[in-house]
């Protein structure tokens, strides 16, 4: 019963939408009379604004030279910074050894060969009998 009302009030909803949109589709607006309220004449003042900058020579001054950049801007790259970061020699303390696996390695490895092992499945292609065996 929900899904029934929820259904036909979306049904309707869209209905008085799209009903809204078409009869605002027909409406025709008359034009009006041109109303000049502007006292000058704007291609005029652009015009002007043109010549009186003759933007086709702009250029601009060279500025001093600052040193506010306290890094090499060359190296900042990924390259460089790997690079700078290799060229480093870090030496580190040899740390005391601690026995914290609770297991052999070595031995887990060899199960785990082991059970991928066992799974491979061969299949072999049956041979002829072959009585080769000499029985005196």
């Amino acid at each position: 019963m929900k899904t029934l009302i929820k259904t036909t009030a979306l049904l309707v909803t869209l209905t008085v939408l799209f009903s809204a949109n078409l009869s605002a589709s027909i409406l025709n607006f008359n034009d009006e009379p041109y109303i000049n309220d502007i006292p000058f004449n704007t291609e005029e003042v652009y015009n002007n604004i043109i010549t009186e900058q003759s933007l086709a020579d702009f250029t601009m001054e060279d500025e001093n030279y600052i040193d506010d950049i306290p890094f090499d801007t060359e190296c900042i790259s990924i390259d460089c910074l790997y690079e700078e970061a290799i060229s480093i020699n870090y030496i580190f303390e040899d740390e005391k050894y601690i026995n914290d696996i609770p297991f052999s390695t070595r031995c887990v490895s060899a199960k785990c060969r082991y059970n991928k092992a066992i799974k491979v499945e061969f299949n072999f292609e049956e041979e002829e009998y072959i009585d080769d065996i000499d029985v005196k």
